[in-house]
């Protein structure tokens, strides 16, 4: 399974849903995308957490980083394009996130409803 940003900001808060996540992590085998980690940076400064390597290296001894490729990337802009012509409310970083899942054959771990017609998604 591979988290989500949103995923990762719930655990980091220690919610409800956040607990949920941290139930699955301790049970199944996690991935996690590059591209989530620099949203996690831009979270982390946005919401007045100003050490990003403290929450970037825990988020690694928690969850192997899969790295983006030319695959992945091109996969990507094609699923942002489609996703954006069909109106929904969406972004590059979660094409790359997707793309990333699908790439791997990895089930999604969200709690961003923008992906809830996707078949890899597991809304929290």
């Amino acid at each position: 399974m591979i988290l989500d940003t949103s995923a990762w900001v719930e655990f980091i808060e220690g919610t409800e849903k956040g607990r949920r996540v941290k139930s699955i992590l301790e049970r199944e085998e996690n991935f996690t995308s590059l591209a989530t980690i620099a949203e996690l940076a831009h979270w982390c400064l946005r919401s007045g957490r100003e050490d990003v390597a403290t929450t970037v290296t825990e988020v690694k001894r928690i969850s192997q980083i899969l790295p983006l490729t030319e695959t992945i990337s091109i996969t990507a802009g094609k699923l942002n394009y489609e996703r954006k012509k069909a109106s929904i409310k969406w972004g590059m970083m979660d094409s790359l996130i997707v793309a990333t899942a699908q790439t791997y054959g990895l089930k999604i771990l969200t709690k961003d409803n923008a992906f809830w017609d996707l078949p890899e998604a597991e809304i929290l």
